[in-house]
């Protein structure tokens, strides 16, 4: 039996051990312990690092950068050569080969050059966006001359490239367009259209692909022997000038 005097005691140490912060010891009925598994849509805070993602290896070559400036898809002829012809010296064909030959700015304007200089592998007067060299009374003149002419070569290109069963693409028919106006026969003689279909067979990207056809259509097909004397007749600066003028004709597309 508890002593009458010993109840306010107690009541009074209670009351400081809970001022205090003091406790016993928790009982098993007032602490849930749970081991439940959390479902996959709960959120939950994990200390093991996130594991990186796979990484694809390929072996394929690497292959250049692309150009910023460069349009993102090229169509496979939706148009007719007449569309590449409109316009005539203020057509796509006229600003992209003169950008190459550098009579013209890519955006259409005129250069010294555009009123006749020598060609530097023939020493020829030229004349025009083309650098025409056949005899012409002046720079409009010559542009109209060799449009025409263009526009034949064109038609050339896409027989060519049918037989082989493959349309080209704005980009790869406004290149042989140009080549056709820098060296003829390395466009139009089993030269650009051949070079380019074995081009596609190679795991490389097609801008690569134009540009070494271009440069493997320098070689005569009959003699294995490169034909560019104007460019030295060496793999290396034909290829270089081959670029150049690849360049030139996409930053002309860019700004048409």
């Amino acid at each position: 039996m508890q002593h009458p005097l010993l109840k306010p005691i107690l009541t009074t140490l209670t009351s400081l051990t809970l001022s205090l912060g003091l406790t016993t010891t928790a009982q098993a009925d007032t602490v849930a312990l749970k081991f439940d598994i959390l479902k996959p849509n709960q959120a939950t805070v994990s200390a093991t690092p996130t594991s990186p993602k796979p990484v694809a290896l390929t072996f394929l070559p690497d292959t250049p950068s692309k150009p910023a400036s460069q349009p993102a898809t090229y169509p496979n002829q939706p148009y007719l050569t007449s569309d590449l012809f409109a316009g005539g010296p203020n057509s796509l064909v006229s600003k992209a080969v003169g950008s190459a030959e550098g009579t013209r700015t890519p955006t259409g304007g005129y250069t010294s050059a555009y009123y006749g200089h020598v060609d530097p592998g023939n020493g020829v007067w030229n004349l025009g966006s083309f650098s025409y060299q056949h005899g012409a009374v002046s720079p409009e003149d010559a542009d109209k001359k060799q449009l025409r002419r263009l526009q034949q070569q064109t038609l050339e290109l896409r027989r060519q490239a049918q037989v082989k069963d493959f349309n080209l693409s704005l980009l790869e028919e406004l290149n042989g367009i140009d080549l056709a106006n820098q060296a003829p026969l390395a466009a139009l003689d089993r030269g650009y259209i051949n070079w380019l279909f074995i081009a596609k067979q190679q795991p490389i990207d097609s801008h690569s692909q134009i540009i070494w056809a271009r440069t493997k259509a320098f070689l005569d097909p009959d003699t294995g022997y490169w034909d560019a004397p104007g460019l030295g007749n060496h793999w290396d600066a034909i290829y270089r000038d081959q670029q150049r003028r690849y360049d030139a004709i996409l930053r002309a597309i860019d700004s048409h």
